[in-house]
């Protein structure tokens, strides 16, 4: 059965474990606030980043699919066929689930998944990225992981985890940068952040960005559709 990172076991592909830290950090707010960054990719293109919806799962697997042999490595913590990742996208429980996609002119290319389970752990949850590679190494991921760790805290999620391979030094690095706390475990890297109670800057943060992505995503279609009026 296709599971996650560590705790719950549907975002990654891994087997669960109930193995909880007892001493929690705290995320400062600094973490959480937007960050303003420039990108330089395909279409000299800024990502749109927009919750996603449940009917949206094609984009989600042709992103997924998409991915290269080493990044498929990363987000899964292991090699994975298309197969594989075909079903663990129809097994992705979306009343569970909250998915942030970074777009360009429409096409997905970047996302975050939370995973979180109330029943049984209900201030835990996971999350688990992927960017591919024509925009990796700009910010893409750490736009993703604020705005993630940002819906989890105004869910009342306490700790979020997350599995980052050793030899990926940019998740690292991101990681350190929220307080995550690093722990090696077998060649692999899992990551807690602890997180603080929601307050009236990170909800009016949530539904500013709900309110940017929506926006974003109109102009996004617009440019998307602009060539296509070019050639006719």
């Amino acid at each position: 059965m296709l599971q996650c990172n560590m705790v719950f076991g549907r975002c990654n592909g891994r087997r669960s474990s109930t193995d909880h830290p007892k001493n929690r950090g705290r995320v400062g707010t600094d973490a959480l606030k937007p960050c303003v960054t420039v990108f330089d990719n395909v279409g000299k293109s800024m990502p749109v980043f927009r919750k996603m919806l449940p009917s949206e799962m094609a984009l989600y697997e042709g992103h997924l699919l998409r991915l290269s042999r080493a990044d498929r490595y990363a987000r899964f913590a292991g090699t994975v066929s298309d197969d594989v990742i075909k079903q663990h996208c129809r097994k992705l429980d979306w009343r569970r689930t909250i998915a942030i996609g970074g777009f360009i002119q429409g096409d997905l290319r970047a996302a975050v998944v939370l995973c979180t389970d109330r029943l049984l752990w209900p201030d835990q949850a996971e999350l688990a990225v992927s960017v591919e590679g024509g925009l990796q190494g700009q910010r893409v991921g750490t736009t993703l992981v604020r705005r993630a760790l940002t819906i989890a805290r105004n869910r009342s999620i306490h700790t979020v985890h997350m599995l980052v391979q050793a030899e990926n030094t940019r998740m690292r690095a991101l990681s350190g940068r929220f307080g995550g706390r690093m722990k090696l475990e077998e060649g692999e890297i899992s990551v807690v952040f602890d997180l603080p109670p929601p307050n009236q800057f990170s909800l009016g943060l949530e539904a500013l960005e709900d309110g940017a992505g929506a926006v974003g995503a109109m102009l996004d279609r617009i440019q998307a559709a602009m060539p296509d009026r070019a050639a006719a």
